[in-house]
């Protein structure tokens, strides 16, 4: 994953945003379960550690001693960031690797699963091209109880160029693709909307017990599901080309005479960039 030159990660003292105690609430379930000794945790894209803000109040010290965290980030300083405050926190151990996002599973050890693992505020900044791969990873490296935890904003304020947000009807559509292919039975994981007061966002979150087959069938269906993940993921922008087009047809013919339509003009033409850019390099 190529960083996005303008995107960055903001960590806000003393506050916990609402996606990352989401995801501590499912940590939490996954680490109440009877007989759990020991707790494998993968942040992925893990930025400054964020999501690490409030959890010495959110879970008790014996918890987090079960809890061995391995961060991820193509950024040095973001890794050593977040290693310090994860090592502060009393994990049983703590660990990390940097690469880019859709090589990590090359980089992590073959024989490594996880009981959970978290990819938040980040599918804007992945390649279209690279994110069927890492989300089929992500689900591949699961323990048999694990879950994949996905968060992203439907739209990014300030725009950065190059990102590609999703809205979570489209990625419904993507998630759908990737289950699909990878199980026999009908599960298909929910992929909620998040209102908030400037941006909304949304989740899923992707149990591997629902996902049928061992896990050498689901390594046999690695390709296709990736391939079928990744159709569905340009089938989408192909979608969103043609809407934000029309909708800036409309701005253009009768102007942006409101703040929120100017701002609307401006995010749709940083969208306009950005999937006219990620198409034009699938071509």
């Amino acid at each position: 994953m190529a960083v996005i030159g303008e995107s960055s990660a903001v960590s806000i003292d003393g506050r916990q945003l609402g996606q990352h105690q989401a995801a501590l609430t499912v940590m939490q379930r996954l680490l109440s379960a009877p007989g759990i000794g020991r707790f494998t945790w993968l942040d992925l894209a893990c930025g400054r550690g964020q999501i690490l803000s409030g959890l010495g109040n959110s879970l008790s010290r014996d918890a987090r001693a079960k809890i061995d965290f391995f961060a991820y980030d193509v950024k040095q300083d973001y890794l050593r960031e977040t290693s310090r405050v994860a090592s502060a926190l009393g994990f049983g151990s703590v660990a990390g690797e940097v690469g880019d996002l859709s090589k990590f599973d090359v980089l992590l050890p073959t024989e490594a699963r996880f009981d959970f693992i978290t990819l938040t505020n980040t599918v804007h900044e992945v390649s279209p091209s690279q994110l069927a791969g890492v989300l089929v990873d992500a689900v591949l490296r699961l323990n048999d109880q694990g879950t994949v935890f996905v968060y992203d904003m439907e739209r990014v304020k300030p725009p950065e160029l190059g990102a590609v947000p999703f809205s979570a009807h489209d990625f419904r559509a993507v998630s759908d693709a990737l289950i699909e292919t990878l199980s026999d039975n009908d599960y298909r994981p929910e992929v909620s909307g998040w209102k908030h007061s400037t941006v909304n966002g949304w989740n899923v979150q992707i149990q591997r017990e629902y996902i049928s087959g061992t896990q050498n069938e689901i390594e046999t269906r690695r390709t296709k599901a990736t391939e079928d993940t990744r159709g569905a993921i340009f089938g989408v922008l192909g979608q969103r080309l043609v809407d934000c087009r029309r909708t800036l047809e409309v701005l253009t013919t009768n102007g942006a005479e409101t703040a929120e339509e100017q701002e609307d003009r401006e995010h749709l033409l940083h969208e306009l960039w950005a999937i006219t850019r990620a198409l034009e390099a699938d071509a």
